[in-house]
């Protein structure tokens, strides 16, 4: 299984809402640098990532639930 990079978060207490939210909807929701981060507050960059294959239904689920922009996802 392909893992995405969906959004990147600086603190902890910000991850876990929209992990919620995601997983509310059927997402399965990984977390790379949480552990570290949760430890040493100041590492950062924990990457909320998800199956390529629910990329774009976490992508609608983060803009409707308020947690990113259309705009974030433009490259």
């Amino acid at each position: 299984m392909d893992l995405i990079t969906i959004k990147t978060f600086q603190f902890p207490s910000e991850v876990t809402v929209a992990k919620s939210f995601l997983e509310m909807e059927g997402i399965t929701v990984y977390l790379r640098n949480y552990t570290a981060s949760q430890l040493s507050y100041s590492i950062g960059n924990i990457e909320m990532q998800v199956a390529e294959e629910d990329y774009d239904r976490a992508k609608r689920t983060l803009i409707i639930g308020g947690f990113a922009t259309p705009k974030d996802f433009q490259q």
